[in-house]
């Protein structure tokens, strides 16, 4: 069983304009559970870019709260556009399980049609296919009951069905991945808003 204050990081992008900038920033939440925010993170990647991992695996082990983070949640695979995380990677060079968080379940060839006119096309459909095949994962009981789906990598599927259910405490998606989208949003904004 996870500890009721086990540390998990969560992550999310904040909008964007490509035609004011080539840059996106990236916004962690530190939590202890879904419940106590104990930190913020921050960090830029650049716009259907390709150094989302670097940056965030800087972001990570440069923090001071690198020692205790035990989970790292995403908000989905893709940032700024089409900038794709590798997760297998992203776990082997920071060493905490990964777990990859999506509202609806990818439409992979629409993924694949969409990315096809950028540089390094296939290196981005290889990050995206070895992230696995979307586990649908239904966090909370309501009266819509909409399920989220998970991919991950450093854990088995049924501790990172455990460890999305226990911090998806206020919406259906984990709390430190809500508190970044509306930090991220805030900062870029000037006014956030939910995305549950």
């Amino acid at each position: 069983m996870f500890k009721r204050e086990t540390r998990v990081l969560g992550i999310d992008d904040g909008p964007y304009d490509k035609n004011s900038s080539n840059k996106s920033i990236l916004v962690g939440t530190l939590f202890r559970g879904g419940k106590w925010l104990d930190g913020v993170l921050k960090t830029e990647i650049h716009i259907d870019g390709m150094d989302a991992n670097s940056k965030i695996q800087e972001m990570i082990t440069k923090s001071r709260h690198y020692d205790q983070v035990q989970f790292v949640f995403l908000d989905g695979i893709t940032f700024a556009g089409f900038n794709i995380v590798d997760i297998k990677k992203l776990h082997k060079a920071i060493g905490i399980p990964t777990i990859v968080v999506s509202r609806r379940y990818p439409n992979f060839d629409e993924i694949k049609n969409a990315i096809k006119n950028l540089s390094y096309s296939k290196k981005r459909w290889k990050k995206i296919k070895s992230a696995g095949t979307p586990v649908e994962v239904n966090t909370v009981q309501d009266e819509n009951n909409k399920p989220v789906y998970i991919q991950f990598c450093g854990l088995k599927k049924s501790d990172a069905i455990k460890i999305t259910k226990m911090t998806s405490t206020r919406s259906r998606i984990p709390e430190p991945i809500r508190a970044a989208h509306l930090i991220s949003t805030g900062i870029v904004e000037g006014d956030s808003y939910g995305n549950a």
